[in-house]
C-alpha cells in the first residue's frame, strides 16, 4: 500500500510525457480545410505544431474573399518551425520550416511566436512604422509579436513578404 503514494508522486513530479515540449505534434482537431491542405505534396511530410494555442489563424490573406489558414508547422527534414499557408483556392505555401530560400530575417528561419494574430489592412497600416513597406499587401496580415519587436507576413499578389520592426519603431 505504501507504494501507491510514491507512484502518484512520480506521476505528479515527472508529469505526463505527452505534455512535454517535445510532444508538439499531438493529435488535435483541425478544420477540414487544413486537413485537405496537408494532403498536398508541399505539406504531406510536415507536421502541425500544436505547442501554441491557437496553432492556426483564419483570415483572407490573399484578398480574394475566401477564407485562408496559417498553420504552425514543423518541417519535414528538421525540427525547424514555420508556417503553412493554405489559400481558399487550393494554393499552398511553406514559410520557414527549413524551406529554401529562407523566408525571414531570423536565424535559422525560426520566427514563430506564441503571440500572433490577424490584422486587417487598415490595422496593419496603423501598426507598421515604415508606412511604405507594406503598401503592396493585398489581404489581411499575420502579425507576430515579441517583447523586442514585431513582424508582419503579407501577400503582395505574387508571394508572401516578411517585414520585421523593432519595438518602438526604427532606432
Amino acid at each position: 500500500m505504501k507504494q501507491l503514494p510514491l507512484i502518484l508522486f512520480a506521476v505528479f513530479v515527472c508529469g505526463d510525457s505527452s505534455l512535454s515540449p517535445s510532444a508538439s505534434t499531438q493529435k488535435v482537431w483541425t478544420p477540414t480545410e487544413i486537413s485537405s491542405c496537408f494532403k498536398g505534396p508541399e505539406l504531406r511530410k510536415s507536421k502541425i505544431d500544436s505547442r501554441v494555442n491557437p496553432y492556426y489563424l483564419r483570415g483572407d490573406f490573399d484578398g480574394d474573399g475566401k477564407p485562408d489558414f496559417a498553420v504552425m508547422i514543423l518541417g519535414p527534414n528538421s525540427e525547424s518551425s514555420g508556417l503553412a499557408i493554405c489559400h481558399g483556392n487550393g494554393q499552398r505555401f511553406v514559410l520557414g520550416a527549413g524551406s529554401v530560400p529562407k523566408f525571414s530575417t531570423w536565424k535559422d528561419d525560426n520566427f514563430l511566436s506564441s503571440e500572433w494574430e490577424v490584422a486587417t489592412l487598415s490595422q496593419f497600416r496603423e501598426l507598421v512604422y515604415d508606412k511604405k513597406a507594406g503598401i503592396n499587401a493585398k489581404g489581411e496580415v499575420i502579425v507576430l509579436w515579441w517583447e523586442d519587436g514585431s513582424a508582419y507576413i503579407f501577400w503582395d499578389g505574387e508571394k508572401y513578404r516578411w517585414l520585421s520592426e523593432p519595438a518602438g519603431g526604427p532606432h
